[in-house]
């Protein structure tokens, strides 16, 4: 039987149907190998297939989602799975993500109302013991795709020694920053395309948490304000990143005193996060054909420019990287299609 037959067999089962009579839409995915089906033509509306091969963290997506569910956090709900088949029978949230939304609603309502539930997320620690850590060996692992994929594939760049030392020198000072951090439960990707705005009471579900981890507090934070595909300025970046911090203060998870740091925090770690970006939009182009990423390079690099810029004198290593980088990494990507100045 083949994997298509099986889940519609399965399907069947579930909805007490024939299976020539399960209906499947594909509908957008994300940058995973996993797929997406409206299971439409039920008498109760339409439900979503979530179909996953085993590299995907099945296990730890159906262990997030009863976390997330539990702690009060709006997820997808669950009504079915079969991990051995890799299939997930999911509520069905609609189309209008997070940034869809931002076109037509009250942005400010929006960004407060996600980091609401981000100091929710913060807050979980029953997951705790079952949870890898973003530890120093996870955090160099993630920059190292940079080099391998950005770097030596997609550009075509020799790595020499010189090269080598500055990354080293960088990741070693955003490690560390990051090692200073309060720990705790991270979404991975809490950013606008994995937000969902609910037409039926205009709230924000959390979709894509099955990579979740133990990490640094500003993590989360980062990839949402800091997003690759809605930019922000700066200064709207820190009004909500100050939000969100007098949220986490009132909650017991951060001292009054510690809005200064926390700045510094949310600025490096959104710095790894975008160096690892680098990487993993090359890895989705060349390993897994899907080119489209790389149309974003832009913004991560211009993202990557401001931290370096930010914390030079502070930080040396990172000045000294970007002085690598702009003289012996930018002649190479203005020259690609790919890459469009902003």
């Amino acid at each position: 039987m083949s994997e298509g037959q099986e889940q519609r067999k399965w399907l069947a089962e579930i909805l007490k149907c024939d299976a020539t009579d399960v209906a499947l839409q594909l509908i957008a995915g994300d940058a995973s190998p996993r797929k997406f089906y409206r299971v439409s033509g039920l008498t109760s509306g339409s439900l979503v297939l979530m179909v996953s091969p085993p590299t995907e963290n099945n296990e730890r997506f159906v262990l997030i989602q009863r976390a997330l569910e539990s702690a009060g956090v709006r997820v997808p709900s669950m009504p079915r799975a079969n991990l051995a088949l890799g299939c997930f029978l999911l509520e069905d949230l609609g189309d209008t993500t997070f940034s869809l939304a931002l076109e037509h609603c009250d942005v400010d309502v929006l960004y407060k109302e996600a980091l609401d539930s981000l100091v929710v997320i913060r807050g979980i620690r029953t997951v705790e013991s079952e949870l890898p850590h973003y530890d120093q060996k996870e955090l160099q692992r993630e920059l190292d795709v940079c080099p391998e994929w950005f770097f030596s594939r997609a550009l075509s760049l020799p790595l020499d020694e010189k090269a080598r030392s500055v990354f080293a020198e960088l990741s070693a000072c955003v490690i560390e920053a990051a090692s200073h951090q309060p720990q705790g439960f991270v979404h991975r990707d809490y950013h606008s395309r994995n937000l969902m705005a609910l037409a039926a009471d205009a709230s924000l579900a959390v979709i894509d948490f099955q990579d979740a981890i133990m990490g640094p507090v500003a993590y989360d934070a980062a990839s949402l304000l800091k997003d690759v595909y809605v930019v922000w300025p700066r200064e709207k970046q820190l009004a909500w990143l100050e939000y969100y911090w007098e949220r986490l203060v009132r909650e017991g998870q951060l001292d009054e005193g510690s809005w200064p740091q926390f700045i510094v925090w949310f600025d490096l770690i959104g710095l790894q996060r975008h160096v690892k970006i680098l990487g993993v939009f090359s890895r989705l182009w060349l390993r897994d054909d899907k080119p489209s990423y790389m149309r974003d390079i832009p913004v991560v690099i211009a993202y990557i420019r401001e931290a370096c810029h930010l914390y030079r004198e502070t930080h040396p290593p990172l000045g000294v990287f970007w002085g690598w980088f702009e003289d012996s990494v930018m002649p190479t990507v203005t020259r690609k299609d790919w890459y469009i100045a902003s």
